[in-house]
């Protein structure tokens, strides 16, 4: 399987689940800034540590890779927020070749 499917999966589900819950990470970052991003990344990567040491913990059906794939949508409405908000340099936008307007 190729990155772009992966890719096009998992941003399809982060845009509905984005439109369920009614744009709160993007409130939440208002209101927080990158401390609110950073502290969801790090709440999920520390369920991803105690998923990984005890892989028999029941999570309501949630495998260890819902939890990979929520931290992977994490990031990304972490850099789109700072895009958006230019809160990035033009020059570090340039090294990953995305222009704003």
């Amino acid at each position: 399987m190729d990155f772009k499917t992966i890719d096009t999966a998992l941003t399809d589900l982060m845009e509905r689940k984005n439109k369920a819950y009614g744009n709160a990470y993007k409130d939440n970052y208002e209101a927080f800034g990158t401390t609110y991003a950073a502290i969801e990344v790090f709440n999920k990567v520390n369920r991803i540590k105690t998923l990984v040491k005890n892989p028999d913990i029941s999570d309501n059906g949630e495998h260890l890779f819902d939890s990979f794939v929520d931290l992977r949508n994490y990031a990304e409405l972490a850099i789109k927020e700072m895009i958006e908000r230019k809160e990035v340099p033009t020059d570090v936008l340039a090294k990953y070749k995305i222009e704003t307007e």
